[in-house]
Parts: structure tokens; sequence; C-alpha cells
């Protein structure tokens, strides 16, 4: 599949970093990594992403993982961290809880679920995942 848009330069993106450090300290930039994290990883790469000490990242992880934000897991490695997708799924349902009526939530459930079944018709298949893109497919060729 071809690449999306031209990669930033250089510059760019030093001065998104000087302005994010700028902007947020540690905690919250160390906040929005595990956020963002896909895969377990160690205090060191999240410090580099974030920007800041390990120590500092060993310490705020520390904090986030009493919290249930993020899970620690030790193995041979060392210790890795990832988010804790539990969490982010309670905090998700109380904010749509806190927003909505009960009522709301099982018509948008309800919508949802025509919206499903009407993919799984059009596309002959169960789930996205078992859709075949074609790999020569333009970015345009695959959003329509």
């Amino acid at each position: 599949m071809p690449e999306f848009g031209p990669e930033p330069d250089g510059t760019a993106l030093t001065e998104e970093r000087e302005a994010w450090t700028g902007s947020q300290d540690a905690r919250e930039r160390i906040r929005a990594v595990i956020t963002g994290l896909q895969e377990p990883a160690t205090a060191a790469t999240v410090a580099e992403r974030a920007a800041c000490s390990t120590n500092a990242a060993r310490k705020h992880l520390g904090k986030f993982v009493a919290l249930g934000v993020v899970r620690q897991l030790e193995d041979t490695q060392g210790a890795r961290y990832v988010r804790n997708e539990a969490y982010f799924r309670w905090r998700r349902a109380n904010e749509l809880a806190e927003r909505h009526t009960i009522e709301e939530l099982l018509d948008t459930v309800s919508d949802l679920e025509t919206q499903a079944e009407q993919f799984q018709q059009q596309f002959g298949a169960a789930t996205s995942a078992d859709i075949a893109l074609p790999e020569e497919a333009t970015h345009a060729e695959l959003e329509k």
C-alpha cells in the first residue's frame, strides 16, 4: 500500500517537541505517552518518548500503576509498562453514562448493530480484519 503524505522535516518535529515539553510537565507527558502505548515499554522508552529522565518516568509510572491506568509487567527483560485497557474502557463507559440517558445509549447500540450488519452484508465479512485490501490501491481508492 502506498505511503501517506510526506514525512515532516526534522525542524518541524523539533519545534513540536519543544512546544510540547514547554507546555506540559513530565507527569502530563508521561500520561500522554502511556495513553498511546500499544505494546509494553520500559521506563527508559517511556522517558525517551516523554522527554524526561528515566527516574522521573519510573516515579510517575509507579503512581499510574497504583491508579490502575497502566499495568506493570515483570519478565526476563525487567519491568515493562502497558496501558490498562480495562481502565480506559471503564473511563469511556463512565463518560458515556454521565453524558447520556440509558435510552440514548440503547438507541445508539441498536443503530451500531444495524450499521454493523449492513457492513457485514456489503463486504461479505464478519469483521473489518476479514476484508482483504488490494496492495496497490491508493488511499483515495481505499477510502471510497
